[in-house]
């Protein structure tokens, strides 16, 4: 900081992307550990939150090899202060400082693009059945799986609407392709309605007559 006048706008602009972090996170930090706690680490990066049974299941796609060492190894990272964080009191939930979680993804992103997608299919799939809805829509559409996504938010629409998140609702549709809303109904009338309830009128009576003519689709194919 030294040289800058503005010291508190150097420090709120740090992100894991920034040289400075990099350089110490990668050589006092994540050089000093084992491949297999890297790997670790960098497959989970990609978690807003993380528990045993879901790293088991984002880094062993085979059920045969998930035997419950997330457990231990995410203790381990605690009592190393490897910027892990426990979120409750039964050191069940945990997370990363965000700084480090940043830096984790920018290094899977450099070193390993191909594999981001299907770790984040595997998270989606883990919170689906533990119906973590919202979790796994945010997931899959992060593995542009577009159609799982869609499937999901066709099923709880109604349900995410009466809890008042129409924002939430809304985002997701907007994030899905315009073609995979308009082949289903119920998310043509879900766009309308979520538009509806933030007073966005201009397009609801458009998102209505997609429905009429998918439903129409469905039913004269």
């Amino acid at each position: 900081m030294q040289g800058r006048e503005d010291a508190a706008g150097f420090i709120a602009a740090f992100t894991g992307s920034n040289r400075y972090i990099l350089d110490y996170l990668a050589e006092q930090v994540l050089s000093r550990h084992s491949p297999e706690v890297q790997n670790f680490l960098l497959q989970t990066s990609l978690l807003n939150r993380l528990c045993a049974p879901l790293c088991d299941a984002v880094t062993s796609p085979q059920a045969e090899e998930r035997m419950g060492s997330s457990q231990a190894m995410l203790e381990m990272l605690e009592q190393a202060n490897l910027f892990t964080v426990p979120l409750d009191q039964e050191r069940r939930w945990y997370r990363y400082h965000h700084l480090f979680a940043d830096f984790l993804q920018s290094r899977l992103r450099f070193a390993y693009p191909e594999r981001v997608p299907e770790l984040h299919r595997r998270a989606a799939d883990w919170y689906e059945r533990n119906s973590l809805i919202a979790e796994a829509i945010d997931h899959a559409l992060a593995a542009q799986d577009h159609a799982h996504a869609g499937r999901l938010i066709d099923q709880s629409a109604e349900a995410i609407l009466m809890r008042g998140e129409a924002h939430t609702l809304l985002h997701w549709l907007d994030t899905l392709p315009d073609a995979l809303v308009h082949s289903r109904p119920r998310l043509c009338v879900s766009h309308a309605l979520a538009m509806m309830i933030l007073g966005q009128l201009d397009a609801v009576e458009l998102h209505l007559q997609e429905a009429d003519k998918s439903l129409a689709r469905t039913t004269h194919p």
